[in-house]
Protein backbone atom coordinates (compact mmCIF):
# COMPACT_ATOMS: atom_id res chain seq x y z
CA UNK A 1 0.00 0.00 0.00
CA UNK A 2 1.35 3.30 -0.80
CA UNK A 3 1.69 6.31 1.35
CA UNK A 4 -1.28 7.94 0.82
CA UNK A 5 -3.30 10.34 2.94
CA UNK A 6 -6.03 8.00 5.01
CA UNK A 7 -7.85 8.22 7.97
CA UNK A 8 -9.46 6.54 11.77
CA UNK A 9 -9.63 6.24 15.30
CA UNK A 10 -7.64 4.69 18.57
CA UNK A 11 -4.51 3.46 20.51
CA UNK A 12 -1.10 3.55 21.93
CA UNK A 13 2.18 2.74 23.62
CA UNK A 14 4.45 2.12 25.96
CA UNK A 15 6.80 4.50 26.21
CA UNK A 16 9.67 5.59 29.37
CA UNK A 17 8.36 7.75 31.88
CA UNK A 18 10.62 10.93 30.40
CA UNK A 19 8.45 10.65 27.47
CA UNK A 20 5.34 11.02 28.80
CA UNK A 21 6.37 13.89 31.24
CA UNK A 22 6.75 16.04 28.24
CA UNK A 23 3.21 14.95 26.50
CA UNK A 24 3.24 12.03 24.70
CA UNK A 25 -0.59 11.22 24.55
CA UNK A 26 -1.73 7.71 24.78
CA UNK A 27 -5.38 7.00 23.32
CA UNK A 28 -7.36 3.99 23.98
CA UNK A 29 -8.01 0.63 21.74
CA UNK A 30 -10.53 0.92 19.57
CA UNK A 31 -12.06 -2.14 20.48
CA UNK A 32 -12.73 -0.22 23.86
CA UNK A 33 -13.88 3.13 22.65
CA UNK A 34 -16.66 1.79 19.90
CA UNK A 35 -19.77 1.50 21.11
CA UNK A 36 -21.28 -1.27 18.88
CA UNK A 37 -24.31 -0.83 17.04
CA UNK A 38 -24.25 -2.93 13.51
CA UNK A 39 -21.71 -5.82 14.19
CA UNK A 40 -22.09 -8.96 13.49
CA UNK A 41 -20.12 -12.56 15.12
CA UNK A 42 -18.65 -14.25 13.66
CA UNK A 43 -16.48 -17.99 14.51
CA UNK A 44 -13.62 -15.61 14.55
CA UNK A 45 -14.46 -12.42 15.11
CA UNK A 46 -16.71 -9.55 15.30
CA UNK A 47 -17.48 -7.66 12.23
CA UNK A 48 -19.63 -4.58 11.00
CA UNK A 49 -20.27 -0.86 11.86
CA UNK A 50 -20.48 0.74 14.72
CA UNK A 51 -21.36 4.26 16.58
CA UNK A 52 -18.46 6.33 17.32
CA UNK A 53 -17.63 9.28 19.56
CA UNK A 54 -17.52 12.64 17.92
CA UNK A 55 -14.26 13.87 19.65
CA UNK A 56 -10.84 13.53 17.82
CA UNK A 57 -6.98 12.74 19.77
CA UNK A 58 -4.70 14.39 18.94
CA UNK A 59 -3.32 11.51 16.68
CA UNK A 60 -5.13 8.48 16.25
CA UNK A 61 -3.10 5.10 14.75
CA UNK A 62 -4.95 2.96 11.88
CA UNK A 63 -2.66 0.84 10.77
CA UNK A 64 0.76 -0.61 10.88
CA UNK A 65 1.32 -2.27 7.40
CA UNK A 66 4.34 -4.60 6.47
CA UNK A 67 2.46 -5.29 2.75
CA UNK A 68 -1.26 -4.75 1.99
CA UNK A 69 -2.20 -6.30 -1.19
CA UNK A 70 -5.27 -5.51 -3.68
CA UNK A 71 -7.99 -7.36 -2.98
CA UNK A 72 -11.17 -8.22 -5.26
CA UNK A 73 -14.80 -8.73 -4.54
CA UNK A 74 -15.35 -11.83 -2.57
CA UNK A 75 -12.03 -12.53 -1.29
CA UNK A 76 -10.27 -14.19 1.29
CA UNK A 77 -8.87 -12.27 3.30
CA UNK A 78 -5.34 -13.35 5.76
CA UNK A 79 -3.59 -10.85 7.73
CA UNK A 80 -0.33 -12.19 8.75
CA UNK A 81 2.18 -10.97 11.73
CA UNK A 82 5.35 -11.95 13.73
CA UNK A 83 4.39 -12.27 17.47
CA UNK A 84 7.37 -12.55 19.86
CA UNK A 85 8.07 -14.79 22.99
CA UNK A 86 5.29 -12.92 25.05
CA UNK A 87 4.20 -13.47 28.35
CA UNK A 88 1.57 -16.37 27.99
CA UNK A 89 -0.90 -13.85 29.39
CA UNK A 90 -0.80 -11.50 26.83
CA UNK A 91 -4.08 -10.67 24.91
CA UNK A 92 -3.23 -10.60 21.44
CA UNK A 93 -5.92 -8.93 18.92
CA UNK A 94 -6.24 -8.30 15.06
CA UNK A 95 -8.32 -5.02 14.56
CA UNK A 96 -9.45 -3.42 11.33
CA UNK A 97 -11.12 0.23 10.64
CA UNK A 98 -11.64 2.26 7.25
CA UNK A 99 -8.72 5.29 6.56
CA UNK A 100 -11.19 7.60 5.40
CA UNK A 101 -14.20 6.91 7.18
CA UNK A 102 -17.41 6.37 5.69
CA UNK A 103 -19.52 3.57 6.75
CA UNK A 104 -17.91 3.56 10.72
CA UNK A 105 -16.69 0.14 9.51
CA UNK A 106 -14.61 -1.77 12.44
CA UNK A 107 -13.76 -5.12 12.73
CA UNK A 108 -11.76 -7.28 15.92
CA UNK A 109 -10.46 -10.79 16.41
CA UNK A 110 -12.34 -12.73 19.18
CA UNK A 111 -10.45 -13.25 22.74
CA UNK A 112 -10.75 -16.57 22.57
CA UNK A 113 -8.64 -16.92 19.57
CA UNK A 114 -5.34 -19.35 20.24
CA UNK A 115 -2.10 -17.67 19.11
CA UNK A 116 1.48 -19.38 18.39
CA UNK A 117 4.12 -17.60 20.57
CA UNK A 118 8.20 -16.74 18.59
CA UNK A 119 6.69 -17.58 15.06
CA UNK A 120 4.34 -15.94 12.41
CA UNK A 121 0.78 -16.29 13.02
CA UNK A 122 -2.28 -15.65 10.64
CA UNK A 123 -6.05 -14.04 11.28
CA UNK A 124 -7.95 -15.74 8.94
CA UNK A 125 -10.61 -16.42 7.47
CA UNK A 126 -11.71 -13.18 6.52
CA UNK A 127 -14.19 -13.26 3.49
CA UNK A 128 -15.22 -9.74 2.48
CA UNK A 129 -18.15 -10.82 1.31
CA UNK A 130 -19.64 -10.82 4.65
CA UNK A 131 -19.49 -7.03 5.62
CA UNK A 132 -16.87 -5.40 3.19
CA UNK A 133 -17.92 -5.98 -0.51
CA UNK A 134 -21.77 -4.96 0.94
CA UNK A 135 -20.19 -1.53 2.20
CA UNK A 136 -18.17 -1.25 -0.78
CA UNK A 137 -14.70 -0.81 0.78
CA UNK A 138 -11.83 -0.34 -0.78
CA UNK A 139 -8.66 -1.87 -0.92
CA UNK A 140 -6.86 1.03 -0.17
CA UNK A 141 -9.22 2.46 2.09
CA UNK A 142 -8.39 -0.66 4.75
CA UNK A 143 -6.03 -0.26 7.86
CA UNK A 144 -5.03 -3.37 9.76
CA UNK A 145 -3.54 -3.17 13.41
CA UNK A 146 -2.41 -6.32 15.26
CA UNK A 147 -0.91 -6.05 18.32
CA UNK A 148 -0.08 -7.58 22.48
CA UNK A 149 -0.72 -6.41 25.54
CA UNK A 150 -0.75 -7.46 29.50
CA UNK A 151 -3.29 -6.12 31.75
CA UNK A 152 -2.42 -2.60 32.58
CA UNK A 153 -0.05 -1.92 30.35
CA UNK A 154 0.16 -0.31 26.77
CA UNK A 155 0.04 -2.36 23.36
CA UNK A 156 3.23 -3.73 21.31
CA UNK A 157 1.99 -3.42 18.08
CA UNK A 158 3.10 -6.33 15.16
CA UNK A 159 3.24 -4.99 11.86
CA UNK A 160 0.95 -6.66 9.40
CA UNK A 161 1.22 -8.59 5.75
CA UNK A 162 -2.73 -7.84 4.06
CA UNK A 163 -3.09 -10.76 1.13
CA UNK A 164 -5.42 -12.79 -0.89
CA UNK A 165 -3.23 -14.69 -1.63
CA UNK A 166 0.64 -14.01 -1.56
CA UNK A 167 2.91 -13.54 1.90
CA UNK A 168 5.46 -11.20 0.23
CA UNK A 169 6.92 -9.09 3.36
CA UNK A 170 9.00 -6.49 4.18
CA UNK A 171 10.76 -4.04 6.91
CA UNK A 172 9.31 -0.81 5.21
CA UNK A 173 6.58 -0.30 7.32
CA UNK A 174 3.78 1.95 6.36
CA UNK A 175 1.98 3.74 9.42
CA UNK A 176 -1.78 5.50 8.80
CA UNK A 177 -2.91 7.75 11.06
CA UNK A 178 -5.52 10.28 11.86
CA UNK A 179 -5.05 13.68 13.07
CA UNK A 180 -7.30 15.79 15.59
CA UNK A 181 -5.45 19.09 14.99
CA UNK A 182 -3.90 21.21 12.00
CA UNK A 183 -0.30 20.32 11.59
CA UNK A 184 2.71 22.45 9.70
CA UNK A 185 5.09 19.00 10.22
CA UNK A 186 5.48 15.76 11.25
CA UNK A 187 9.21 14.47 13.10
CA UNK A 188 9.35 10.53 13.93
CA UNK A 189 12.50 9.32 15.98
CA UNK A 190 12.79 5.83 17.20
CA UNK A 191 14.65 4.38 20.14
CA UNK A 192 15.13 0.60 21.60
CA UNK A 193 13.16 -0.35 24.58
CA UNK A 194 16.22 0.33 25.99
CA UNK A 195 16.47 4.15 25.22
CA UNK A 196 18.86 4.42 22.91
CA UNK A 197 18.59 6.02 19.34
CA UNK A 198 17.60 3.21 16.58
CA UNK A 199 18.79 4.69 13.34
CA UNK A 200 16.12 4.92 11.06
CA UNK A 201 15.80 7.17 7.62
CA UNK A 202 14.93 10.79 8.35
CA UNK A 203 10.57 11.24 8.57
CA UNK A 204 10.25 14.80 8.43
CA UNK A 205 7.18 15.75 6.68
CA UNK A 206 6.54 19.97 6.40
CA UNK A 207 4.88 22.77 4.73
CA UNK A 208 6.91 25.75 4.17
CA UNK A 209 6.76 27.93 6.86
CA UNK A 210 9.39 30.07 5.94
CA UNK A 211 7.69 31.09 3.34
CA UNK A 212 3.90 30.93 4.76
CA UNK A 213 3.99 31.21 8.89
CA UNK A 214 0.44 29.55 9.35
CA UNK A 215 0.55 26.98 6.60
CA UNK A 216 -1.00 23.58 6.94
CA UNK A 217 0.60 20.02 5.92
CA UNK A 218 -2.40 18.06 7.37
CA UNK A 219 -5.75 19.72 8.36
CA UNK A 220 -7.43 18.54 11.45
CA UNK A 221 -9.96 15.62 10.33
CA UNK A 222 -7.88 14.63 8.16
CA UNK A 223 -5.67 11.78 7.45
CA UNK A 224 -1.92 10.89 6.50
CA UNK A 225 0.70 8.25 6.11
CA UNK A 226 4.54 7.78 6.16
CA UNK A 227 6.60 5.04 5.27
CA UNK A 228 9.46 3.83 7.94
CA UNK A 229 12.46 1.65 6.47
CA UNK A 230 13.69 -0.84 9.94
CA UNK A 231 15.50 -3.27 7.33
CA UNK A 232 18.78 -2.60 9.15
CA UNK A 233 17.54 -3.25 12.49
CA UNK A 234 17.99 -6.26 14.70
CA UNK A 235 14.95 -7.81 15.74
CA UNK A 236 13.35 -6.29 19.07
CA UNK A 237 10.89 -3.83 20.87
CA UNK A 238 11.04 0.13 19.18
CA UNK A 239 9.36 2.85 20.66
CA UNK A 240 8.26 5.58 17.95
CA UNK A 241 7.64 8.99 18.80
CA UNK A 242 5.67 11.25 16.60
CA UNK A 243 5.69 15.06 17.12
CA UNK A 244 3.68 17.24 15.31
CA UNK A 245 3.86 21.17 15.26
CA UNK A 246 0.28 22.91 15.54
CA UNK A 247 -0.02 26.19 13.16
CA UNK A 248 0.39 29.33 16.24
CA UNK A 249 0.89 27.33 19.19
CA UNK A 250 4.35 26.50 20.91
CA UNK A 251 3.39 23.33 22.29
CA UNK A 252 3.59 20.46 20.12
CA UNK A 253 1.31 17.53 20.19
CA UNK A 254 3.11 13.91 20.32
CA UNK A 255 2.56 10.08 19.97
CA UNK A 256 4.45 7.33 21.32
CA UNK A 257 4.07 4.07 19.33
CA UNK A 258 5.64 1.07 20.88
CA UNK A 259 6.28 -1.59 17.71
CA UNK A 260 8.33 -5.13 17.78
CA UNK A 261 10.03 -5.65 14.85
CA UNK A 262 10.91 -8.71 12.86
CA UNK A 263 13.26 -9.48 10.10
CA UNK A 264 11.19 -10.69 7.50
CA UNK A 265 13.73 -12.93 5.88
CA UNK A 266 13.00 -15.14 8.92
CA UNK A 267 9.38 -15.27 8.33
CA UNK A 268 7.25 -16.32 4.79
CA UNK A 269 9.20 -16.06 1.17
Amino acid sequence: MSSTSVGRKALFAVLPTRLQAIGVFFALSLATCVLADGMKEFDNRFEGTTVRPHGLEDFTLLGIHRNFESFSHKANLHVRFFLPPVNPKSQVSVEAAEIQDSFHYFMYSKSSLQWKVGDWNTFEPWPTNAVIDALGIQPDNLGVLAKYRLEGKFPVYLPVNVYENRKSSKQTYTFHLLSGQDLQSLEVTATTAAGMEAKVPEVNLKCPMDLHPNCVLFAAGNTLAFDLDMSRLPDGEYHLKLVGRVPGSEEPTSLGIALYHHVAASGPP
